[in-house]
């Protein structure tokens, strides 16, 4: 009986290893119409492609990383610092969100949503994406995240 626990455990990890590793980036923007914004993609996987076609994935650690499409695919590289998986779940609905719909009438502000300038890390944007009525911001928070991203020198 104690051997069956044990089994039991280790299969449940396992399962739950393959689970988080599935999710280990983001796409959060891509020019090939094949592959669909908030797909979560695991390392090492090679991704069918257009050839030129420019895809950015982010993972929950906050790595950024843009790659280009040639005749064999994308390959997705392996993380540099690896995130929970319930970090990556918020990411992609972050990713996901719809975009605002228009509000009529007064707004209140929220004191506990901080501004898009503040919100410099993944985890800050993070945080404030799970506060209710701070979901805009942190949307335009990690749309600027990744444009800061993108626009800094690739390193050799």
């Amino acid at each position: 009986m104690r051997n069956f626990f044990r089994t039991s455990a280790v299969l449940a990890l396992s399962v739950l290893g393959g689970l988080a590793a599935a999710s280990d980036y983001i796409v959060a923007r891509s020019t090939d119409a094949s592959i669909v914004k908030g797909t979560a993609l695991a390392a090492g996987v090679v991704v069918p492609a257009a050839v030129g076609a420019v895809v950015t994935l982010i993972s929950a650690g906050g790595e950024v990383v843009i790659l280009k499409g040639t005749e064999s695919g994308i390959k997705v590289p392996t993380l540099a610092k690896p995130a929970g998986s319930a970090a990556s779940t918020t990411l992609a609905a972050l990713v996901n969100r719809p975009p605002p719909r228009r509000n009529f009438g007064a707004m209140r502000g929220n004191d506990k949503c901080r501004s898009v300038e503040e919100l410099q890390t993944l985890e800050a944007i993070l945080a404030v994406s799970d506060i209710e009525g701070c979901g805009r911001i942190a949307q335009a928070a990690l749309e600027a995240y990744i444009n800061k991203a993108e626009a800094a020198p690739a390193t050799p």
